[in-house]
C-alpha cells in the first residue's frame, strides 16, 4: 500500500513476512471421527492456532496426514517426509499438531522426532495444550508425552485382553489365515459381529499343498515351483509382489489352524472350544507334521527329500550332516542316496565320502535294531513319554468325539420331544403332518451326519493309540516295531526315538549315539565294543556307541 504524506514523499506499509509452520494431522482409525478429533477437526484448530500465533503456512504443501496409522510407530508415510522435511528446509520454525498424543504415544519416539527439531531450531506446538519453551512448559510436555504412552499401553493391554477373551470363546481375533477370509456385520445394538469363513478359493490350493506334500516327493522348496506352475494364487501384501516361496508353503503345512488348533498371545484352545468350519483332512495334515518333524529334526529348513535316516544321520569322516538326493539310472530307475554335505555353519569342508544307497543303510539299520531291547525298568518311563507326544492329539479327537456325542444326544431328545408334542394331538391338521415330516426329517438327517463324524472322530483316535502303541512296542522288539508299520514317517519316528545320531563312512553305518537315557541303558546291556577309534571322528566328543 502506498500514501502520500504531507511532503507529498511517498510512505510505503509492508505486510510483514511471517515465520513458516508445518501442520501434522493424524488419525488412527475412522472411529476417531466420533470422539471429535477427526481430521477436519484437528486441521480446524491449528489453522486457527497457527494464524493466532502469528505462523503462515501453505495448505497445499505444509499439511501433512497420516490416515490409519498408529502413534506407536514412527514408520508414518507423512510423519517421515515432514521429518525429512525439517531436515533441509530452513525457511521451516515450528511444527504444529492438534495435540502430543497427534505425533507420538511413545516417549522415546517423542524424544527422538522433539531432539530432531530442536537440533533444527523448529518449535514444536500444540494447539489445545499450553506447551512452550519455559521450564513448566517443557515438564508439562514430558507430562503429557507420558501420560500419551500410558493410554497408548492401555488400549493396547485393552484390545489384547479382548482378542484373548475372544479366542477362549473359540473365535479367531485377528487376519485370517491363508484358505479363509474375515468376516464383518453390524448387529442391531450397533456393535460388529467378526467371524472368519472358509474362502474356497483359496481352500482348495491348501488342500493340494497337503496332498502333494504328502506323497513324500517333494521339499517345501520345490513344492512351491509345483504349485506356482499349477497357478498358485499368493495374497498380495506390502512387501509381497505375488511371488509364491517355500517359507509360505511351510507356513501353511504348519499351520494348526487347519487342523481346528488355535494359538494366539499364549493362548491356544482347540475343538470343540473353536469354531470356525475346518475343510482339511485330519489324517492329511497329521501325515504332513510327521514328513516336516521327520525331516527338519534339528536340522536346517530347506531338505529335498523325505528320508528315514537323514534327520539323524551325519558323517563320520567330517562330522557334516547328511542329506537325500535322487539319481536315475541308465534305463530309468530312480534310486535315492545319502551324501553328506560336506558343510558346517554354512562353510565348505574337505571330505572324500561319496553317495552310497539309502537302501543299503536301511538293511544295515535293521541288523542293528534286532539287538535294540530296552530294559524292563525303563519300559514305563518310554510309556509315558510316548504317550505325552501324542496326548494334545489324542485329546483333540476326544473332546471332539465327547462333543459329537452330546450333539447326538440333545438331537434324539428333541426328537423324542417331537413324536411327543405330535401324538399330544388329537387331530393334526394336514399342515401340522408336513412340519412334523418336514422337522423329522431334518433331524434324522442331522443324526446320521453327526454318527459319520463320530465314526471318523473314533478311527482317528485309533488311529492315535495305534501310533502309540506301535511306539511302546520298542520296548520288546524294536525291530519288530519297525518292520510291522508300513509307513515311512513310523519309521523315521521310531528311528528318532532311539537314536539321536548315526555316524556314516563309506557306505557303512560305523557309529551310533543313542538317545539319553538310552545311551547307559542300551550300552551297558548290549556290551558293545568299538570297532573303530572314536577319536577318529572330527567335531565335538560324545558317547558314540558302534555299529554291529
Amino acid at each position: 500500500m502506498i500514501q502520500e504524506n504531507q511532503d507529498n514523499s511517498p510512505n510505503i506499509t509492508m505486510k510483514p513476512i511471517l515465520d513458516r509452520a508445518l501442520i501434522y494431522l493424524r488419525v488412527s482409525t475412522d472411529k476417531q471421527a466420533e470422539k471429535g478429533i477427526a481430521i477436519p477437526t484437528q486441521q480446524d484448530k491449528c489453522f486457527e492456532y497457527a494464524r493466532e500465533i502469528g505462523f503462515d503456512f501453505d495448505t497445499e504443501t505444509d499439511i501433512y496426514i497420516d490416515r490409519g496409522e498408529s502413534a506407536r510407530s514412527m514408520d508414518r508415510p507423512a510423519l517421515i517426509d515432514m521429518v525429512n522435511r525439517c531436515k533441509t528446509d530452513r525457511s521451516v520454525k515450528a511444527v504444529i499438531v492438534y495435540d502430543i498424543s497427534r505425533l507420538a504415544r511413545n516417549r522415546i519416539d517423542f524424544a527422538i522426532i522433539k531432539q530432531g527439531l530442536d537440533k533444527k531450531k523448529i518449535k514444536l506446538i500444540s494447539a489445545t495444550e499450553p506447551i512452550n519453551d519455559s521450564p513448566e512448559g517443557q515438564i508439562l510436555e514430558g507430562i503429557l508425552s507420558s501420560v500419551a504412552e500410558f493410554f497408548s499401553t492401555q488400549n493396547a493391554r485393552k484390545v489384547r485382553a479382548n482378542m484373548a477373551k475372544k479366542l477362549k470363546d473359540g473365535y479367531w481375533p485377528t487376519r485370517a489365515p491363508y484358505g479363509y477370509k474375515n468376516v464383518q456385520e453390524k448387529v442391531a445394538t450397533g456393535k460388529v459381529r467378526a467371524w472368519v469363513e472358509i474362502n474356497w478359493e483359496e481352500a482348495k490350493w491348501v488342500m493340494r499343498t497337503f496332498e502333494l506334500f504328502a506323497t513324500g516327493k517333494y521339499s517345501t522348496k520345490s513344492l512351491a515351483v509345483k504349485l506356482a506352475e499349477e497357478g498358485f494364487p499368493v495374497r498380495r501384501y506390502r512387501n509381497n509382489q505375488g511371488k509364491l516361496h517355500s517359507s509360505f508353503v511351510e507356513r501353511i503345512l504348519r499351520e494348526k489352524f487347519y487342523a481346528g488348533i488355535l494359538t494366539w498371545g499364549g493362548v491356544t484352545v482347540a475343538p470343540p472350544i473353536s469354531k470356525h468350519e475346518l475343510f482339511l483332512d485330519s489324517a492329511l495334515f497329521n501325515k504332513a507334521q510327521i514328513i516336516l518333524d521327520a525331516r527338519n529334526a534339528g536340522a536346517s529348513r530347506h531338505h529335498r527329500l523325505f528320508s528315514i535316516l537323514k534327520p539323524i544321520s551325519f558323517c563320520a569322516e567330517c562330522n557334516s550332516r547328511m542329506t537325500a538326493e535322487e539319481k536315475t539310472t541308465s534305463n530309468g530307475r530312480v534310486i535315492q542316496y545319502l551324501r553328506c554335505l560336506k558343510q558346517q555353519k554354512n562353510e565348505r569342508v574337505g571330505c572324500k565320502q561319496k553317495f552310497y544307497h539309502e537302501e543299503d543303510y536301511l538293511k544295515q539299520f535293521q541288523k542293528m535294531l534286532k539287538r535294540v531291547a530296552l530294559p524292563g525298568a525303563f519300559v514305563e518311563k518310554l510309556r509315558i513319554k510316548v504317550k505325552n507326544l501324542f496326548a494334545d492329539e489324542q485329546a483333540i479327537y476326544e473332546a471332539a468325539r465327547k462333543d459329537i456325542l452330546s450333539k447326538i444326544e440333545n438331537n434324539q431328545r428333541r426328537k423324542k420331544n417331537l413324536i411327543f408334542q405330535f401324538i399330544d394331538r388329537e387331530n393334526p391338521s394336514q399342515s401340522d403332518q408336513l412340519i412334523y415330516d418336514s422337522v423329522k426329517h431334518e433331524l434324522e438327517i442331522e443324526e446320521e451326519r453327526l454318527n459319520q463324524d463320530l465314526a471318523k472322530t473314533k478311527s482317528k483316535i485309533a488311529g492315535v493309540v495305534r501310533t502309540v502303541e506301535i511306539a511302546i512296542s520298542l520296548a520288546v522288539s524294536a525291530s519288530y516295531a519297525f518292520e510291522q508299520t508300513d509307513e515311512p514317517e513310523l519309521k523315521a519316528l521310531l528311528a528318532r526315538t532311539i537314536f539321536k545320531k548315526l555316524y556314516c563312512k563309506d557306505g557303512n553305518i560305523v557309529a551310533a549315539v543313542f538317545n539319553e537315557p538310552l545311551d547307559y541303558l542300551l550300552r551297558k546291556k548290549l556290551k558293545l565294543q568299538p570297532v573303530f577309534d572314536v577319536s577318529s571322528v572330527s567335531g565335538p566328543r560324545e558317547n558314540r556307541t558302534p555299529a554291529w
